[in-house]
């Protein structure tokens, strides 16, 4: 196999109950799950979910477990194409099923998705990412569960930019996804959290925006709502719009993504001995 270095993308995922009711949960035919027990089990529930992808078919995306250790699984996803060539003059069209990898670490206080960067399989890891969101979303809902996948972005990049334009921004678009990780969502804001919590939002918008001949104001790491806000999209729960005056094109967060070159470990080292595959884990996430 060719030895190469790999950037993968980094993505959390957060396991959201579809409400606040009891709910019927097909594996416990005889009782209701309480909202408190289904969040309690989501991760329990999401395992379930990973370990049913092993034996998942589908024609275009054919996916193959690479390895297994605890809350850590490697897949490879493959997209199925047809390739053509000329040989002896002729042309001829081959089968090709160019790869990449999907790694998730589903313990509850990481809950994160490493999609490597292939171009001959997928145009960007966000298509990856999406084809997953939807199986995940069919299979969650037999659980009472809802999944929201975020890619994380560079705030310094974000802050550098705000620095620069501080007295030129015009309007900001905050997306935030619900609550649903403690190490991560202390940094949102309070008034936020339960703006989220009581409408049962999941996917959540504030947009802020300045008179028409005039720009926003205290939009620094001095203000610790806005501050909140960016140190927690950065994390994996959203994305940031940008708009300064007198720049046509808006600043986008999703354009910056938090990507991890593995310079250490290469793809041999990836499928290699169960000591490299820990190092590997331990160096992605």
């Amino acid at each position: 196999m060719e030895n190469k270095l790999i950037n993968f993308h980094i993505f959390r995922y957060h396991l959201l109950p579809l409400n606040k009711k009891n709910q019927q949960v097909e594996m416990f035919e005889n009782s209701d799950l309480s909202f408190e027990e289904i969040k309690e089990r989501k991760n329990e529930f999401f395992g379930n979910i990973l370990n049913e992808l092993i034996s998942y078919k589908n024609k275009n995306h054919p996916l193959k477990l690479e390895h297994h250790e605890g809350t850590k699984y490697i897949f490879k996803i493959a997209n199925k194409k047809t390739t053509k060539i000329t040989q002896n003059f002729k042309n001829q069209i081959i089968a090709n099923e160019p790869f990449s990898y999907v790694i998730f670490d589903n313990d509850p206080t990481v809950q994160k998705i490493a999609i490597s960067d292939n171009n001959e399989a997928f145009s960007s890891p966000i298509v990856v990412k999406n084809n997953l969101g939807k199986i995940f979303r069919k299979g969650l809902e037999k659980y009472g569960l809802n999944i929201e996948i975020e890619q994380l972005f560079d705030k310094k990049g974000f802050w550098e930019y705000v620095n620069e334009h501080k007295k030129e921004i015009t309007y900001i678009n905050f997306q935030f996804i619900k609550p649903n990780l403690a190490n991560i969502s202390r940094s949102l804001p309070e008034a936020f959290k339960d703006f989220a919590n009581k409408t049962n939002s999941h996917d959540s918008h504030i947009t802020i925006k300045a008179p028409e001949k005039g720009t926003l104001e205290n939009i620094s790491q001095k203000n610790q709502d806005i501050a909140g806000l960016v140190d927690y999209t950065s994390n994996g729960a959203g994305s940031i719009k940008l708009k300064v005056k007198g720049v046509r094109t808006q600043l986008k967060t999703e354009d910056n993504p938090k990507i991890i070159q593995m310079r250490e470990i290469d793809e041999v080292e990836i499928e290699g001995s169960p000591e490299a595959v820990t190092k590997f884990y331990k160096t992605l996430m």
